[in-house]
Formats: C-alpha cells, structure tokens, sequence
C-alpha cells in the first residue's frame, strides 16, 4: 500500500550558523597519475578494517593493501564488466561488486561467483548499490527493482503485483538501501519516492502523495544512535525524519534555509562522533556538526581532487573517503592537521632537512607493521611502502621537483606527518 500524509507535519527548518573553516586538514588523493587508476571517475569505495581499500570506478575496480595499489579488469580476473557501479563486504570479508551491465560479481580473495539476470533471478543487470543487513543479506538496488539474496533464495520487489508477499513499490529504478535490525528497510529511488518497507507493510512518499521534498533520493541513512533518517536529495537538499519511522516529523535543510552550500547532493554517511558527510553534485565535500554547522571542503580551500563527488565513505579508523567525477578518489584525515608531529612518545626524526629527495627516518622499533608515504603538497602520493620496523628507513624519491613535501607513517594507531624541503 502506498504512503499517505495524514499523520505528517513537515518542516522547513533553518540552521544559520557560522560556515566552518575547512582549511589545515590533510588530504591524500590516489589516481591515474599515481596510483594506476584505469579511470578518474570513482564511483564508490568500501574500506576494511585494517585499512585497505576499494575503489570501484567506470572502468575498473581498484585495490589498496599495504600501501599499494591494484588494477582488476575483465582483462586480468573474473570480473564481468569494467564499468562499476557499487560495492560491498560482506560478513565474510567477501566483496559484492554491482556493475552496469553484467550483474554482480562476488570475489572472496581468489575465486569469482557472478550473478546475473541469465543465471539467477536478479531483476536487471545494472546493479546500483548494494547493502549487506545485520543478518548477511544481500540487498541489490536495480533499475528493475530490489533484490535480497538471503544465502538460500531470492526476494524480489518491484512495482508489480508478483513483488515478493504482495509488498508493492511505487517504482522500480533503486538507488540506496539501508537498513535496521528490526527488520526495517529504507529505499532511495529515482522518481519513486521515499520507501519504508517492512515484512507487513510498505509506505512511501512522493510529491503527489504527501507534498514530499523530493521524488528522487541519491541516498538513504539510517542513524540508529540517534533514532533519526537522513536522505540525501538531488534537487531537495538534505531532509530529515526524528521520531518513530511511522508518523515522524519531517524538516528539509536547504541553501535557502541554512548554510548547506547546494541543494544537489550525491550521498550521505555519519561518523563515529554524529557528524554527517554529505557529496555535493558541485559543492565538494560538506560535514555538518550535530550542533547545525557547516563546513565545506573544495579545491578552493582544501586539497581535495575535485568539487564534484559521487560518493563519501566513513572508514573504520574515521578517515573521510570520497570518489569524484573527474578527480580520482581523496582521502582526509580528519583527526589531524597539516604538519602535526604525532604522540609525544614517539621520537620520530628524518635526515636530512633540507635533502636532494633522498632521506633517512629514524625513529624507535616497533612490532607491528608500519606504513609510510611521501605526499606532495597537492596530497597527491609520491612514494609508498610498508616496513615492520620504520628505524632506519631509507627513501629515494629520485627526480622531483624542489619545494614542501610531506612524510605520513602510520605508526601503532597514530598518524605521524613530517614536513621536509627537497631543493
């Protein structure tokens, strides 16, 4: 059954507080130039706890581990089409990966599995984003419609009267999917609506039905801390829903209403401390603080590659991924600035400053692995490596151009970055 808006109040609320500065945070950026990217267009990226990294982009899937970088394409592995649309771990490490044109391909490390519409019931080949529940269900977001492979079948879900126990959406073209614990499950859509679908129900919201914000959502989060949903909106800006999902209050922050830069937005995620990381269509990277503030990260005042993103990623150690257009993929760390030497206790010293691109770091041993890499100031990655021991490493960047560069290790959870002169 379709949603109807007699049990809702909508609101237009206004947050006009100081723009914050985005200036003195760090960015890294990884792309055709030094990482081997086949493309700069970067249309999402998972990370796994121990850091390393995927990066789906429209002509290939890119992997990071240990520092560096790998190119996988129909060429050189199982994977079915190199034009990437979504990714995703699953509870067993395995990685879903959505593509535009031959289903989704699952890699477990050595071996491919590839779902497509003439092998399996998946309702169309063009797989826009995938989630993976509490439970390991796969939930796959079509243009024909959703998907969820629970291990065993497959349930289906679409516009028709044959979508899985009479559960009728109000369109087909899936862009986002997340979902709750309890068994809840919310849609993004392309001029369908926002869904909530349960195993009883479903409720959607339109322009037509209830007067919502907008027909079209890029993305969907469920924030369980705080018992609120986020939806980020091509044209609507971003809306919010506090409350009980059934009969919550709605508000919608716009750039007439509040300082959100741009109303047209790519995605949205939540960090560790209940912040929110919003991709802006042409506006960068926009973090808005839970006390309303906001903050805007472009080329213009930051390192990051490209104002115009595709997707955000809060990784695991906190870190701020986004995939741009043209612009390859940018990693911030947002838990230090520019030039910060790192803890107290660890003595990290690099010889000599100024140098000709060969240098010596020297600092105390230590039993895990460390990683390191030389960044320019652009944040673009030079040099990259790995070492159990960071005592006594050598490097040799060998012809680069003079000026400021930067050396980052990460070093027993902490993030050490040196500044030095090559003349």
């Amino acid at each position: 059954m379709g949603g109807r808006s007699n049990h809702l109040g909508w609101v237009l609320l206004a947050g006009l507080l100081p723009m914050a500065n985005a200036r003195g945070q760090f960015w890294q950026v990884f792309d055709m130039a030094n990482s081997g990217f086949p493309s700069n267009t970067v249309v999402d990226i998972v990370v796994e706890a121990n850091g390393d990294a995927w990066v789906a982009t429209d002509w290939g899937l890119c992997r990071r581990e240990a520092g560096e970088w790998s190119v996988l394409q129909t060429s050189n592995s199982g994977l079915p089409d190199n034009y990437l649309r979504s990714l995703a771990l699953d509870h067993d490490g395995r990685l879903w990966v959505g593509t535009s044109l031959a289903g989704v391909a699952v890699y477990d490390g050595q071996d491919w599995v590839v779902y497509d519409t003439q092998n399996s019931p998946l309702p169309d080949d063009q797989v826009n984003t995938i989630h993976v529940d509490h439970q390991g269900w796969v939930w796959l977001g079509t243009v024909g419609g959703l998907a969820c492979f629970t291990g065993t079948e497959w349930r289906l879900y679409d516009s028709s009267p044959a979508s899985f126990n009479g559960r009728i959406l109000n369109g087909d073209h899936v862009l986002d999917i997340d979902t709750r614990s309890d068994g809840l499950v919310v849609l993004g859509m392309l001029n369908g609506g926002f869904h909530f679908l349960t195993d009883t129900s479903v409720q959607y919201f339109t322009t037509f039905n209830s007067g919502f914000f907008d027909n079209t959502q890029r993305a969907v989060l469920l924030d369980t801390v705080a018992n609120e949903r986020w939806l980020a909106c091509p044209a609507g800006g971003l809306v919010r829903q506090i409350g009980d999902w059934y009969g919550g209050t709605w508000f919608q922050y716009t750039s007439l209403n509040s300082d959100l830069p741009s109303n047209a937005l790519m995605d949205v995620e939540r960090d560790g401390s209940g912040r929110l990381w919003l991709a802006g269509q042409v506006s960068g990277l926009i973090r808005r603080d839970p006390n309303d503030a906001y903050a805007s990260y472009l080329t213009s005042n930051s390192g990051i590659p490209g104002n115009e993103l595709n997707c955000v990623t809060v990784a695991p150690d906190g870190s701020i991924w986004v995939g741009t257009f043209i612009g390859g993929a940018g990693r911030l760390d947002v838990s230090t600035g520019i030039g910060s030497a790192g803890p107290s206790n660890l003595s990290i010293s690099l010889t000599p400053v100024p140098n000709d691109g060969h240098f010596r770091v020297d600092a105390p041993s230590h039993s895990r692995v460390v990683r390191w890499e030389v960044i320019e100031p652009q944040g673009r990655n030079l040099r990259s490596g790995a070492t159990a021991h960071l005592n006594g490493l050598e490097v040799n960047l060998g012809e680069c151009a003079p000026g400021l560069y930067f050396f980052r290790a990460d070093v027993d959870g902490s993030t050490i970055i040196l500044r030095f002169v090559v003349h």
